[in-house]
């Protein structure tokens, strides 16, 4: 049988009980020597297949395994030698172009490669493909009259040598500054693995650098009951410590711990990624992570990875030492203790843990924990309805329905409902649903009842989380109950909204006449942020009633024609169409000189 250590009650534990000693004043025994880091022994890898894909030497803005908002960073982000695009990108490796997308977020602009010896390259975010190429995706785009397009070329189109040009460095897509996002893939398993491992020139001496520690007392199960803040400090030796002394005594049975860890390179500002992270209790093995390959099936398991609740806080990357109940993910190197740390009172357990970067290059936090006979108070806030992470929950009240499937916790929650006032223009009370720093795993469905909702705009209404800025748009359809429905997958503020208002269209290089201007752009835009299952803005831009090819920047909400054969000298006729999620539609006509 389960036992649940929480406590429906309104209090948070305001002290901790953690004792912090010098290792002399213990009586127990100092710590023993520092273990060497674990090698890197991945030796499956062609060290000598692939080139490096751009004219310069790689300095990366980011690593393989990477921290990033909801998954792990699949590739390598190659800084450019510029600062600028235009910069020449090179296949990796012969073989052939097998697939090229053009997306307004996401990797942008993207070319995959196939090569013979079963592995596939990815080149993301280019400001244009090379010539051959980019008149071909042009073609297709104007016979599907779409900018976004997903295209499979044949095996015989688009054949490549090493060292060749495909495209040039860029910053399209949902790129933060101009850059390569490179990956090597297994073409029959579609993982990521780590570029790293295969011998690119890559110069980097550095250790990773502890910046930070917590601890959590853990159930017998793994779930979180407690954590604190355990700051740490480098020794003379190069070790790192806890800075109040290296022997921690800590009231519970069972603990973990996590850290703050980043790699440097080469001198370059950028924090990056580790590439493993090994921990040690009384000189076995308890944990090991390790970013050689990614599923992308599984890459959202980040979450329960790290320290989610810090990140939503603070914006701390914590890379957790031990695994959560509802972590399934498979970077983990199984032990029997999954990185819990079981104390005994007077009993001395020393602790390594050891992050290494891919050149390995590592850096050690040591210390000793036992076990204090006085265990600490664990308190929790006031909640309505415990959610073990194990089985599908539901929940249920006047006016919200919530049914969370099996999979989408990662460790019991303990769920709780506040029912606010109604915000102006909605149509429900503002219901905070659950806690914003549990993080879920799959989607969930809300059913919200509306309150003095008129008839005519039952079509515009939909469920939108309030949270801070503009409201977004999370859709919704109306369920056989006459409830509004929908499926999220974060927790937060929700209420019911109407979106009557149709998008804006707004001139930012047009002008009546435009003979010596080689494009025309607007900027677009909405009065709701859309996810969940809602749709972006749709548009369509027709010039004398012909389609023409609009691209879209989603990172500046703006739509760019640039002139092409399509557009002769004389009056033309613009006709721009933009619909949002709920059909509200803005049309701009404007005649011009070209």
């Amino acid at each position: 049988m389960r036992i649940r250590q929480f406590f429906k009650i309104g209090l948070r534990c305001s002290f901790g009980g953690i004792f912090l000693l010098p290792a002399f004043s213990t009586g127990y025994p100092p710590l023993t020597t520092v273990l060497p880091a674990p090698e890197i022994t991945v030796d499956a890898y062609p060290k000598d297949y692939f080139k490096n894909p751009v004219d310069d030497v790689l300095k990366l803005a980011g690593t393989f395994g990477e921290l990033r908002p909801g998954h792990f960073h699949t590739g390598l982000d190659i800084k450019s030698k510029t600062g600028g695009t235009g910069q020449p990108v090179m296949a990796a490796a012969e073989g052939y172009i097998y697939q090229i997308k053009v997306l307004s977020s996401g990797y942008g602009n993207v070319l995959y490669l196939r090569h013979p010896n079963g592995y596939t390259t990815l080149y993301a975010h280019l400001d244009h493909f090379a010539p051959e190429i980019e008149q071909w995706v042009k073609e297709q785009q104007y016979k599907r009259e779409r900018f976004q397009v997903v295209l499979k070329p044949t095996s015989t189109q688009f054949r490549v040598k090493a060292g060749q040009v495909i495209g040039a460095l860029g910053n399209s897509g949902g790129s933060s500054g101009p850059h390569l996002h490179f990956e090597i893939r297994n073409t029959s398993t579609q993982r990521a693995l780590n570029p790293e491992l295969f011998g690119l020139p890559i110069n980097d001496q550095s250790a990773p650098q502890i910046r930070d520690m917590k601890y959590y007392i853990l159930d017998e199960e793994h779930n979180v009951l407690k954590e604190l803040a355990l700051p740490v400090q480098r020794g003379t030796d190069g070790v790192w410590r806890p800075k109040a002394g290296d022997t921690l005594r800590i009231g519970a049975s069972r603990v973990g711990f996590a850290v703050k860890v980043y790699d440097k390179m080469g001198g370059l500002p950028n924090d990056n990624g580790i590439y493993a992270l090994t921990m040690t209790a009384s000189g076995q093995k308890s944990f090991e992570w390790r970013a050689e390959n990614i599923s992308f099936a599984e890459t959202r398991y980040l979450n329960a990875h790290v320290d989610y609740s810090a990140r939503q806080r603070f914006g701390a990357w914590f890379h957790r030492c031990f695994v959560l109940p509802g972590d399934y993910l498979s970077n983990y190197t199984p032990t029997n203790t999954r990185g819990a740390v079981f104390l005994k009172p007077g009993v001395a357990v020393p602790i390594q843990i050891s992050a290494m970067d891919a050149s390995g290059n590592s850096a050690k936090v040591a210390f000793v924990v036992v076990g204090n006979p006085i265990l600490e108070p664990i308190f929790s806030d006031a909640y309505n309805q415990l959610f073990p992470f194990d089985i599908a929950n539901v929940f249920e009240t006047p006016g919200l329905k919530i049914a969370l499937p099996k999979g989408a916790l990662y460790e019991d929650c303990p769920f709780s409902l506040t029912v606010g006032a109604t915000p102006t223009s909605a149509y429900s009370p503002l219901y905070t649903v659950g806690r914003e720093t549990v993080p879920l795993h799959k989607n969930f469905e809300l059913r919200m009842q509306p309150s003095n909702l008129p008839t005519d705009r039952r079509k515009k209404a939909i469920i939108a989380r309030k949270d801070s800025g503009k409201p977004v748009n999370c859709g919704g359809v109306w369920s056989a109950d006459d409830m509004l429905l929908t499926k999220v997958r974060d927790f937060g503020n929700y209420c019911i909204m109407t979106d009557t208002e149709p998008p804006s269209i707004t001139p930012v290089v047009f002008d009546r006449n435009m003979t010596k201007k080689s494009s025309m752009s607007f900027r677009i835009n909405d009065n709701f942020e859309t996810d969940a299952q809602a749709d972006g803005l749709r548009y369509k831009g027709t010039i004398d009633g012909n389609w023409v090819l609009f691209e879209y920047d989603a990172k500046r909400d703006r739509l760019t024609y640039t002139f092409d054969e399509h557009v002769g000298a004389g009056e033309h006729q613009l006709r721009l169409v933009v619909t949002d999620d709920r059909g509200n539609t803005k049309v701009l006509e404007r005649s011009f000189i070209r």
